[in-house]
């Protein structure tokens, strides 16, 4: 059964888009078959694999707001071998008014994705929004796993307690949510700041392990500009290496979990 992750943090900027596109590309390198679901009306995701939302004919809006739109009928392939999305669109940030008034609308993406795809995918790796909202909280029910990515920086610190807050409140809805660790991203690592905020992160959450940290570069941009992974633009690269330590983190992870099941 696939492995359900999802990239979370309510603060934006903390490049969870381009941690979703490499960490996928990584596991596929790595020979999983791997499913990236966009669940931000932003679409990033899903434009940096290359796919045209203006013509578009379904995407994860209409997963959500229609009962019989089934998530294999949104999946797209990509160019990266073993990848494939499920597309976002802008409709999608109207989602939310929508499903107002639906019974268990927390739970409408968990249940598309349970039914629909888990036994044709290892992993699921899921992009979330920026926002602390029910497209938000449909994540953290769908989701085994959760990938904190975090940039050194002050501001970063101080939306943690309240995102902890919030798992811990959706634990009752979805007990199995756990989080895997923290993603620093964009690290500096000849900065002071750097050092004292990852530090600080080690020292107030002592239980959540620490990923691999991925070096601030312009390198991510430009390979998103290609429509592609770095892994591809770059495979020598130390953002290349960083990446395939955090696919490799959570394929332990997964056959550690398996291990107990």
């Amino acid at each position: 059964m696939a492995q359900i992750v999802a990239f979370f943090n309510q603060k934006g900027g903390t490049a969870k888009t381009t941690s979703t596109l490499n960490v996928a590309a990584a596991l596929a390198e790595r020979g999983q078959r791997v499913l990236a679901i966009d669940v931000d009306p932003q679409a990033s995701l899903t434009m940096a694999l290359g796919v045209d939302i203006a013509n578009l004919d379904l995407s994860v809006y209409d997963l959500l707001v229609d009962d019989d739109v089934a998530l294999p009928e949104i999946i797209l392939p990509t160019r990266i071998r073993g990848l494939s999305i499920a597309p976002s669109h802008p409709d999608l940030a109207a989602a939310e008014l929508e499903l107002l008034n639906v019974l268990e609308r927390e739970r409408r993406l968990g249940e598309k994705v349970i039914q629909d795809v888990l036994g044709g995918f290892d992993f699921v790796l899921i992009d979330a929004p920026p926002a602390l909202n029910i497209l938000s909280i449909n994540i953290l029910v769908a989701s085994d796993d959760l990938v904190v990515p975090i940039e050194p920086h002050p501001l970063s610190l101080m939306v943690l307690r309240r995102l902890f807050e919030t798992i811990s409140k959706v634990r009752r809805l979805n007990p199995r949510l756990r989080v895997v660790g923290f993603l620093p991203t964009k690290v500096h690592h000849s900065s002071r700041l750097a050092i004292d905020m990852l530090e600080t992160l080690r020292v107030e959450f002592p239980e959540v392990p620490m990923l691999p940290s991925i070096p601030l570069s312009v390198k991510s941009a430009e390979s998103i500009a290609e429509h592609t992974s770095i892994l591809e633009y770059m495979p020598r690269s130390s953002l290349s290496t960083a990446y395939r330590g955090v696919a490799d983190a959570l394929l332990t992870n997964h056959a550690s979990e398996a291990a107990h099941v």
